[in-house]
């Protein structure tokens, strides 16, 4: 093994040997510097692994408001490409989450069913069918691309399949 170090110093400028020297003098059992550099590493790891730009999980998707806005467009424009004559609406969010890239995007898994309510009719007071064969329930995939300060919000992704039945 010093064999090897040996070689890889030879072929190091004097300065970085010197550094290599002066720096495991430094960090020695006896020396006091590591416990001070040590937790310093400690804290610096632990934030790093937070992974900026990663997808965060939304705990409490009924209660944020951010999330609410983006499943409601979502919803919107699923409706607006679908060729069925009523509305759909969100029976249950099965995943929820955010991820901060040039704005928010929103990243939802959510159950739909048919409603009683027409298209171009009032989506007020819509009650989502009670026989399964009528609300026809299925499940989709949505990313929501908000940018609020350029008052922009995009559906980037839209991924339907039907639910099995139990």
């Amino acid at each position: 093994m010093a064999f090897f170090f040996f070689f890889y110093l030879r072929r190091r400028k004097a300065s970085e040997v010197y550094f290599l020297f002066q720096l495991s003098a430094v960090f020695t059992p006896k020396s006091k510097m590591w416990k001070a550099v040590l937790p310093f590493f400690a804290a610096l790891f632990v934030g790093l692994s937070c992974m900026p730009g990663g997808i965060f999980k939304i705990e409490d998707a009924d209660n944020n408001e951010g999330f609410q806005r983006a499943l409601k467009f979502a919803v919107a424009q699923h409706n607006n490409r679908t060729n069925d004559t009523a509305i759909r609406q969100v029976t249950k969010v099965v995943s929820a989450g955010s991820q901060v890239v040039a704005g928010l995007k929103y990243i939802m898994t959510v159950n739909l069913a048919r409603t009683n309510c027409e298209k171009g009719g009032s989506e007020e007071n819509c009650a989502v069918h009670k026989e399964p064969e009528h609300a026809q329930p299925y499940q989709c995939h949505f990313d929501v691309w908000s940018q609020p300060w350029l008052n922009n919000t995009q559906l980037t992704k839209e991924e339907c399949s039907t639910l099995e039945s139990n």
